[in-house]
């Protein structure tokens, strides 16, 4: 793992996790999830394979396995995004892409300009808090908050 990389994953455990375990999520950088009343809220953490940039997956599943595709009795420990029908990423959850650039534009140059490790963790923060958490409550099945 290069070195940027680390620095950013250890940014993002600092700031974002600590905002995930407040939010009650559960679990282990990079997969973290939320069961409440049958509904689970996922995220996970995704670096690009090239370097550089990250993206954050949403996803659930709601009672009965309702938007789960593959190992559909999976429990909520253990269930990832890549499990689920309908996700999205942070930043982009009407649709689309969003990555967070963290290191050199030569790995990553089609997907924007390069900013502060500590900005992109506190964006992310800030993006768990109000698009994600307004994504899960507008799914079947999700709790009222």
């Amino acid at each position: 793992m290069r070195t940027d990389r680390k620095a950013m994953v250890a940014v993002l455990k600092q700031v974002c996790v600590p905002a995930l375990r407040a939010a009650a999520f559960q679990g282990a950088f990079p997969h973290f999830f939320r069961e409440t009343g049958g509904f689970v809220a996922l995220v996970t953490f995704q670096f690009a394979s090239g370097g550089g940039s990250f993206c954050v997956n949403l996803g659930y599943s709601a009672q009965g396995w309702l938007n789960r595709f593959l190992k559909s009795k999976t429990e909520p420990a253990k269930l990832r995004v890549s499990q689920t029908q309908d996700w999205v990423r942070l930043g982009a959850v009407t649709g689309g892409d969003h990555w967070f650039v963290y290191a050199s534009p030569s790995d990553t140059p089609y997907r924007g300009a390069i900013q502060p490790q500590e900005d992109l963790a506190t964006r992310c923060t800030e993006l768990l808090m109000t698009q994600a958490e307004a994504w899960w409550a507008s799914k079947p099945g999700a709790p009222s908050r």
